[in-house]
């Protein structure tokens, strides 16, 4: 009886966490950003309101976008990569709670402080909040962790062959490094607690989205894509015996990047975990240089029973039915390469003492906008369906609004930083927050529509 309520529980375990993503992207993370965005187009003056907003909205970013739609799929996916499933399934709305209440607390508190005077009761209220959305955090993780170490008790041995050994390595960066960067947030806000500040100092705020950015959500991505895409898009299969020592060499490069070693350990940190990504991109060969990886599992196919097999896009297993994913996929690498090849860029001019004047936040929002939102999108759109019991998104066109939306969105915000202090640079970026926005709304759309789909016995009816 317990089995089956634990399977009961974790079976959507995914839809409040992925819906709860959307609405706090669609307020304090793209709302918040279209305001700042604004700002900088029409050249306002930027004063002491101006880091507590950014902060915020890069928070909520961080870890209600990203972070809430992590856990969301990771606690559903997880479980059954390594074959069992998730225990203590109840927690999770309480984990869910904790967390999204540290995140609107803090979307509400630090932006209130650059709108009062420091010494104000009114800013030693919003400081406490503040501090209380960052233990609110603290415990809502703890409580996943939880569950997760009870599931991992369940686990046995893999063996190498086993789908989820290759990848196993990676999902241990991730979830520590997510428990890491809230641990750095706590840090922070208490720093800035007890110097009475507005903002978060740059050491910490640096690392936290370092930490996020490059142990949470990159080798997460990995995770997904070796299990899924092969399948999703009909790639080779990545060699199995390459995929543990890159993520052991990953880690090491994490570790260089975010520890306080001196700068030139940072560049070697940052080289490392830049060519990982860039032998992973290739190796996961999405521009197709291998037959696909169904080719050796159907070595005696029937020409003459095509017939009765149902039609699929051309190189695709689907039909169309959860639209043009694949495009949102080959975006988000896209950027996720031009990303790393700005950070190896940047490295290389530390160490060889170069001033080639690289815009510093120009990987960050090619990695932010353009792989992970891109990324989120395609899986969203292709895994979320399957995950809820479906078998086709609601509006399967939609996904090629989400796509340009999403993409004109990172275009918009990256390359007016290559030549700020232009009037034209101004004018590309202001409306790059409203295409953000508009790409979220989508999805959210989207899958609000699917999940509220019925499955039938003879197929899926609204």
């Amino acid at each position: 009886m317990s089995g089956l309520i634990e399977a009961r529980e974790s079976r959507k375990i995914h839809e409040p966490f992925l819906l709860a993503a959307l609405g706090i992207a669609l307020t304090f993370g793209f709302g918040f950003a279209i305001v700042l965005i604004e700002a900088i187009g029409h050249r306002a003056v930027l004063g002491a309101w101006w880091l507590p907003l950014v902060q915020a909205h890069g928070h909520a970013q961080l870890f209600g976008w990203l972070g809430l739609f992590v856990l969301g799929m990771a606690l559903y996916f997880l479980p059954r990569l390594v074959s069992t499933q998730l225990q203590s399934a109840e927690r999770a709305p309480r984990a869910l709670g904790l967390l999204v209440a540290g995140i609107i607390l803090r979307g509400i508190a630090q932006p209130a402080l650059g709108l009062v005077e420091s010494a104000s009761d009114y800013a030693m209220l919003a400081r406490a909040a503040w501090l209380v959305s960052a233990i609110l955090e603290i415990a809502g993780a703890l409580v996943i962790a939880s569950m997760l170490i009870q599931t991992h008790h369940t686990v046995k041995a893999l063996p190498p062959q086993a789908p989820g050994y290759p990848v196993l390595p990676l999902a241990l960066i991730a979830l520590p490094s997510f428990a890491l960067a809230l641990v750095f947030n706590l840090l922070g806000t208490l720093d800035a607690f007890l110097n009475q500040r507005a903002a978060i100092s740059g050491a910490w705020d640096s690392a936290i989205i370092t930490v996020m950015l490059y142990g949470a959500a990159i080798p997460m991505a990995f995770v997904f894509s070796v299990r899924n895409l092969p399948l999703f898009l009909r790639l080779a299969l990545p060699p199995r015996e390459l995929l543990r020592p890159l993520a052991a060499i990953y880690a090491f490069g994490l570790l260089l990047r975010v520890a306080p070693f001196a700068p030139i350990g940072a560049s070697i940190g940052i080289l490392l975990t830049s060519a990982v990504i860039l032998v992973f991109v290739w190796q996961l060969d999405l521009i197709r240089r291998q037959p696909p990886w169904i080719v050796s599992r159907a070595p005696n196919s029937r020409p003459d029973l095509d017939y009765l097999r149902k039609p699929t896009r051309p190189n695709y297993p689907d039909a169309g039915e959860y639209g043009r994913f694949e495009l949102l996929i080959y975006s988000a690498y896209a950027w996720l390469v031009f990303a790393t090849l700005l950070d190896l860029a940047r490295a290389a001019s530390n160490l060889l003492a170069l001033d080639w004047n690289l815009p510093a936040d120009a990987a960050r929002h090619a990695l932010t906008i353009g792989f992970i939102s891109l990324m989120i999108f395609g899986m969203a759109a292709r895994l979320a369906p399957g995950f809820s019991g479906k078998t086709r998104l609601a509006h399967p066109r939609l996904v090629a609004a989400t796509f340009f939306l999403g993409n004109l969105a990172a275009f918009f915000r990256v390359a007016p930083l290559f030549f700020s202090g232009s009037d034209f640079a101004a004018l590309l970026l202001a409306p790059s927050g409203a295409f953000g926005w508009l790409a979220v709304a989508g999805l959210a759309y989207n899958l609000v529509r699917t999940f509220r789909l019925e499955t039938r016995a003879g197929g899926i009816q609204r």
